[in-house]
């Protein structure tokens, strides 16, 4: 993680660990509005992560897992929910992919900028912080898409006020089963195609014994 802010998020969640907490809510959810899909192996699908619920929103900072041998995480495209007050050296976003048995991991951070943040954003509905464009590598069911804290918080903690607080916090993961590609039909073309061919076979047949 960026030095810088790692420095401002721990300053926050020192502060924050004296401070009365609040709800908020951190959710995964497919394109329909669903957070259990099926996927035919080989597709793309996207996966957004939600906020909502929380005032004085000044950053966060979490992991999203998931299982590297079925799902392939081609990339993590930020909202941006700062604007151009986003931290110049604060938005972090890195995949890495599992090893072994070890589940894939995106890491995604981003700070509201600022010498000392005064203000954050009040969340009241719910609001896009990201995407991630997902593969299907193999046919599974129940590959489970978590939001976790980053390990270094003691507590843990999500999401960082302006004030120091962070909020608790309720996640809601997703699930992903990839299925067998649908069978291609074969064309039209191709069912004439035989009758064709044993008709021009048996035509020539016959000139043959005529001639």
């Amino acid at each position: 993680m960026n030095k810088h802010l790692l420095t401002k998020l721990l300053a926050l969640a020192f502060v924050g660990f004296f401070q009365t907490t609040e709800a908020a809510t951190l959710n995964l959810k497919f394109t329909d509005d669903t957070n259990i899909r099926s996927f035919a192996k080989g597709s793309f699908f996207d996966v957004k992560i939600y906020i909502n619920s929380v005032n004085d929103l000044a950053g966060f900072d979490f992991d999203l897992t998931y299982n590297s041998t079925n799902l392939f995480a081609q990339s993590l495209t930020s909202s941006s929910i700062f604007g151009a007050d986003t931290e110049a050296l604060a938005s972090i976003s890195t995949i890495t992919p599992g090893v072994g048995a070890a589940l894939g991991k995106i890491h995604f951070a981003e700070l509201l900028s600022g010498g000392s943040v005064t203000t954050g954003l009040n969340i009241t509905a719910p609001t896009l912080l990201g995407t991630v464009k997902f593969k299907a590598l193999n046919i599974s069911a129940g590959n489970a898409l978590s939001i976790i804290p980053d390990p270094i918080y003691t507590p843990a903690q999500l999401l960082f006020l302006s004030d120091g607080s962070g909020p608790a916090t309720t996640t809601i993961g997703a699930t992903v089963h990839v299925t067998a590609p649908a069978a291609v039909p074969l064309p039209t073309s191709a069912f004439l195609f035989v009758p064709g061919l044993l008709g021009v076979l048996g035509f020539g047949r016959k000139r043959a014994v005529k001639g």
